[in-house]
């Protein structure tokens, strides 16, 4: 069972980043989407649904703790009907003068996306970067993002526009899944060349009871995969996860990154630093 943060921590902070969300969507359902890979199913420390002015506090009282902050972590916070909320917490984050990174699978209409671009000329003229991630994890098994996330190919458009904008576009290809096969994954990038300015993978993070794996196996029930047991380093949670690291997917994208020039991490503190490195040189 998923347990509750409380009003004292509502949020992760550590690693010099904080990461806030608008929490559960309600208290019957998490988050818009219903992606069968996503550790919030089983295990992991749930956010607490605050108010903007309660979000801006707490990250006020943590003033000097962090260097960035995502919106990002448990639910996404974007998708519909929340989607003008989150801009708006978004939007409020320019006061706390930091680098920001935000994640989705939403779709943005255009007048939207005009208003991350006021967000993000206003970050810029303050010396900071916004980071837009768009999560694309499959090009041809719908059932690990299943309606209503919109098709693959209009998030790679998505991920054009941010670039065009003047985003830090992030491809965040995570995780990585062994369902999934490799060549797959290098279509996905294939599709998006161009439209990135960089590229995130991740190991997959199940829980010990199979929920997640049940999930993500139900038309390959019969699949065999090793894990690795491990914590999380990116939350509170005490559980001890089964991860699958993807090794030889994540060697297949490394050299693949060499051959087209283009920057790809496994975490995203590495990547943040090199485009802060990039843009200050």
């Amino acid at each position: 069972m998923n347990r509750e943060r409380t009003l004292e921590l509502p949020f992760y902070l550590g690693n010099n980043r904080a990461m806030i969300s608008l929490g559960p969507l309600s208290p019957k359902k998490y988050c818009t989407y219903s992606c069968p890979f996503c550790y919030v199913h089983s295990g992991f420390l749930k956010y607490v649904n605050l108010d903007l002015e309660d979000i801006k506090s707490w990250l006020t009282n943590n003033k000097g703790k962090y260097d960035i902050i995502y919106i990002s972590g448990d639910t996404d916070s974007f998708a519909k009907p929340r989607t003008q909320k989150a801009l708006d917490l978004l939007e409020s984050l320019i006061a706390f003068n930091v680098d920001v990174l935000f994640t989705t699978r939403y779709v943005f209409n255009e007048d939207e996306l005009l208003r991350i671009k006021k967000i993000n000329e206003q970050l810029s003229r303050k010396g900071r970067i916004l980071f837009g991630c768009v999560s694309i994890a499959q090009l041809s098994f719908n059932h690990l993002e299943p309606k209503p996330i919109k098709p693959p190919l209009e998030r790679i458009k998505q991920l054009k526009r941010f670039k065009e904008l003047g985003l830090c576009s992030v491809l965040a290809m995570r995780p990585f899944l062994p369902i999934v096969p490799k060549e797959e994954y290098s279509e996905i990038i294939n599709l998006s060349i161009g439209s990135f300015d960089i590229l995130l993978g991740e190991s997959w993070y199940a829980d010990k009871d199979g929920v997640l794996e049940k999930q993500v196996f139900k038309t390959q029930p019969n699949y065999k995969i090793e894990f690795k047991e491990s914590p999380m380093d990116f939350d509170n949670n005490q559980n001890i996860w089964k991860v699958w690291e993807g090794e030889e997917i994540r060697k297949f994208v490394c050299k693949k990154s060499e051959e087209m020039g283009f920057p790809f991490f496994m975490r995203s503190r590495p990547a943040i630093e090199w485009y802060r490195n990039k843009k200050r040189n």
